[in-house]
This record gives C-alpha cells, structure tokens and sequence, in this order.
C-alpha cells in the first residue's frame, strides 16, 4: 500500500486532533453560553453544572487523549512496536475492569490518559536522543506542553472522582469523634469581634468569628490554622473564609459551616483532594514549555531576517519622515502666499 493510502499518518492524525479539539470547545461554549441567552429572552435563571458538561465532554475528550497519543507515536512506529503498543493498551483497558477504583469512569480515563502520557515521555526520549540543534529543542518544547496538558487532565480526572468531603460537629477543647478519611480536627477556641461602621441597629456591619484548630491525621499533629465566619449584616448574608493545607499527594480545605458559641460547637466541612498535584505540574510544565518554545522561535531567527527586518522599519520611518517634510514645505509655502497676498 502506498504511503499517500495509509490511514494513519501524522497529517491525518493532527487534523482530527484538531476537529476533536473544536468539537469539545464547541460543546463548552454552547453550555456556557445558554445559560445567558436563556435569562436574556426569558428572565429564567439556569445553572448548568458537571452534570450537564461531563456527559457530553466524555467521549470527545476519550478520543482526543487516543488521537494525541497516536499523533506522537505515528512518526516511530514500526510493525513490532504498533504490536506491542497495541497490546500494552489493551492490557491496559482490559486492566481498567478491575482497576482498585471506586467507579468505572475513574478507570477508563486513567487507562486512557497512561498510554498517551507513555507515548509522549517516548517521544521527549526519541527527541532527545535523534535530534539535535533547533530540532531537538522546538521537539522538547512542544513535548513538554503535550506532557503538562496530559498532566492536567489526569489531575482533574483523579481529584474530581478520588475526592472526600464530610462534616461533621466539634465541641472547643475536645478532640472530633469523627475521621474524614484519616484526618480529625480539634477545636482550641473562638474568638468574635463586630468590624466595620455602624449599620442601622448593629454597633458594625459585620460580625466576625474566627476559629482557630489543629489538624490531625492518624492521631498525629500536622498543623493548625483558623478560619473565620462572617455575618454581614448590611448585605443580610453570611460567607466563611477556607483554611488550605497542602501536601505531597493532597490538599485538605477546611471552613465553617455553621457555629454555636453559646455552646462553643462548631459544624466544620472538610474535603480531601488528593493527587491535585498533578494538575499544578501540569500547569507549570505548560508554561515551561510555551516559554521555552518562544525562546527556541525567537533565537532561531536568521540574521539576514533581522537586517532585513530593521531595514523595512528604517523604510518605513524614512518615508514617513520624507511625508512629513513635504507637508511642512507646503504649509510654509502657503502661508508665504498668504503674507504676500496681505501686503499687496
């Protein structure tokens, strides 16, 4: 078979990664979208949340970690190695069946995100190791965009599905009874104080309590913090601030749900967020990448192409220079003109 027949070819690949890619923010855009025209011609108010997008996100998405993961294979493939590539991802899906995963979305988008991320780490190897100069380093940049991108689907993918959130009553002074996962909370005081000008009966316009606590986990001290619940009284509402603990493996946010200090109880929510990392990573691997890329474009331009460059903007300002100086003489010429016209 030809080459020019052959389905599977980098153009081919690239241009359906594309169409994907158009297809997912087509169906974002159409969901951020309707919830405006919606209150725009008919006054309705409409939330549309994870529930509208991740149905509709799932199988786009699903195809374009595959297409991308082909994309940077399809250049190195031979007869064996799309062999074992393939086997390595049936494995790997057949493996999803019984992944140690609570649910079975979970799973299938790690099965799916490994073999892509196997690929591109393949690819930055392959780069590294056959090219050299420009080459390699606009390859590197660009695989280490494809690296963080994959990063930050698989950190949005496990934090989203892997999360623990409870809450539960604690008393001041008394260690929780109740664990979410192994983390437990323990409450050292309260301390409330009115901030702001005075608003109709209240002596301020807020009222504030902040809390202050230590963090447990496995019985074992980590760290403390406080946060803080606030009743504004001018607004009529009430909004708390959040305590954020980050860790290796995972965050733990703290804030206040509700609170009794005539009893000293306090209703704390706590959520467990791990393997959120990966999303930070991914972020900065992303920002490494574009930089670095910028760098390797910026410098690889010609010298020629830069005198050539500075001799257009040299142009440019001459003829406007020249403009400018033929306007002038004719002004002056007119005013001449005009003088001489006077005196006769």
């Amino acid at each position: 078979m030809a080459k020019k027949d052959i389905l599977f070819t980098n153009k081919n690949t690239i241009f359906a990664a594309v169409i994907l890619f158009m297809l997912l923010s087509l169906i974002i855009i159409i969901g951020m979208l309707t919830p405006l025209l919606v209150k725009i011609f008919t006054g309705t108010e409409l939330s549309l949340d994870s529930d509208y997008f991740n149905p509709r996100t799932a199988i786009p998405t699903a195809l374009l970690i595959v297409t991308l993961a082909i994309c940077l294979m399809i250049d190195s493939i031979t007869t064996k190695a799309f062999k074992i590539t393939a086997l390595l991802f049936f494995l790997i899906l057949g493996f999803a069946s019984f992944f140690p995963f609570s649910n079975i979305k979970l799973s299938v988008s790690v099965a799916l995100i490994v073999p892509a991320l196997i690929a591109t780490i393949n690819k930055i190897w392959l780069t590294a190791k056959n090219k050299k100069g420009y080459w390699r380093n606009r390859g590197l940049s660009a695989h280490l965009i494809h690296l963080g991108i994959l990063c930050v689907l698989l950190g949005v993918v496990l934090s989203s599905n892997m999360k623990v959130e409870d809450s539960a009553v604690y008393l001041i002074g008394e260690n929780g009874t109740h664990n979410v996962k192994n983390y437990n909370v323990k409450i050292n005081s309260m301390t409330s104080w009115f901030e702001g000008e005075a608003y109709q009966k209240y002596k301020a316009s807020s009222y504030i309590t902040r809390i202050d606590f230590d963090i447990y986990n496995q019985n074992k001290y980590v760290n403390s913090g406080s946060v803080k619940y606030i009743t504004d009284f001018k607004w009529g509402q009430t909004y708390t601030t959040t305590y954020i603990h980050r860790g290796l493996t995972e965050e733990l946010f703290i804030a206040p749900r509700a609170l009794d200090e005539k009893n000293g109880k306090v209703d704390m929510y706590v959520r467990i967020v791990p393997f959120i990392n990966f999303l930070w990573v991914g972020i900065y691997l992303m920002a490494m990448g574009i930089i670095a890329l910028l760098i390797v474009e910026y410098r690889n331009i010609s010298p020629s192409y830069r005198i050539a460059d500075s001799c257009n903007i040299q142009k440019t300002i001459s003829f406007f220079e020249k403009r400018y100086e033929n306007i002038m003489e004719q002004e002056i010429i007119k005013l001449r003109s005009r003088k001489k016209q006077e005196r006769q």
